[in-house]
């Protein structure tokens, strides 16, 4: 199967050893890892004979600009879709390619009859989670702390790998345009969970009060970050942890992320479910 979505990138399944060994070469690339850490080509070669799915975006030369590799199998008795890694080369970046991979592979499973497609990614990193929440229309469905433990990528910070596990159902037959249902037009007035208020925050706390909407803070930048104080940026991953715990164990959902072009910070969008029980205050001013 091979898609044109623009006249510079091709689409494609890797079917060769010599595709996968490229799709290995690009994982060095992307994540910086050692030999432990990559999925190799032997198992990319095959994912495909069990549902599997790798495929890659190309140049006009051939070369593997990125790729997007997952396996199938069974989650709640139903048989879904879990996308291990979505990759893209450095120079590639900011092109559309990761939203044509994403697209690509929606596209293949819906026509195997897979209905949803499940992934992680790091709740600290905010361009991300925008892509995947407010661009994708994916939704999340559980935090796991740690989730595959300390690693050697340089993109993971050396931080406890926390990730917030989404889904998306391969029925939407277009992307493009997906925003949050719910979206406030500023931070003035909505409750903010952070551990790095401003003066003028009206700030809740994971004690009983449980407002019907929160904006649950993350660092605009954490890449950034890490290099200026890792100190703080532990600080985050764990005030995120514990905010986001909190509040999916009381019945919010994320709605999308807010970001601020004015203060210049970013937000999760937090709704809380009304036939949830309510408790008593605790907003602070």
């Amino acid at each position: 199967m091979v898609a044109e979505l623009k006249p510079a990138v091709c689409l494609r399944l890797l079917s060769s050893v010599d595709d996968c060994r490229a799709c290995v070469e690009l994982q060095r690339d992307v994540w910086g890892w050692d030999q432990a850490d990559i999925v190799p080509a032997t198992l990319l070669h095959v994912v495909d004979y069990v549902g599997g799915l790798v495929a890659g975006a190309f140049d006009p030369n051939s070369i593997l600009l990125g790729f997007v590799f997952g396996i199938t199998g069974i989650r709640d008795g139903e048989i879904v879709h879990w996308s291990h890694m979505l990759g893209v080369r450095e120079a590639a970046r900011n092109m559309g390619v990761g939203r044509m991979l994403k697209e690509y592979q929606r596209r293949v499973l819906a026509e195997r009859g897979v209905a949803r497609i499940y992934w992680t990614f790091d709740p600290l990193q905010a361009k991300n989670a925008y892509f995947n929440l407010n661009r994708l229309g994916a939704q999340v469905v559980e935090y796991v702390p740690d989730m595959y433990g300390v690693t050697g990528s340089p993109l993971h910070l050396g931080l406890a790998t926390d990730r917030l596990v989404v889904c998306l159902s391969t029925a939407a037959r277009n992307w493009t345009g997906v925003t949050p249902p719910l979206t406030p037009p500023g931070d003035h007035g909505v409750p903010i969970l952070t551990s790095f208020a401003r003066p003028s925050d009206r700030t809740v706390t994971t004690g009983e009060q449980r407002p019907p909407m929160a904006l649950l803070e993350i660092p605009r930048d954490v890449l950034a970050d890490i290099d200026r104080s890792p100190a703080v940026v532990r600080s985050w991953r764990m005030s995120v942890r514990e905010y986001f715990m909190w509040a999916l164990k009381h019945g919010y959902t994320v709605r999308g992320v807010h970001r601020n072009t004015t203060s210049g910070r970013s937000f999760y969008v937090l709704v809380r479910d009304p036939r949830s029980p309510s408790g008593g205050s605790d907003v602070r001013t």
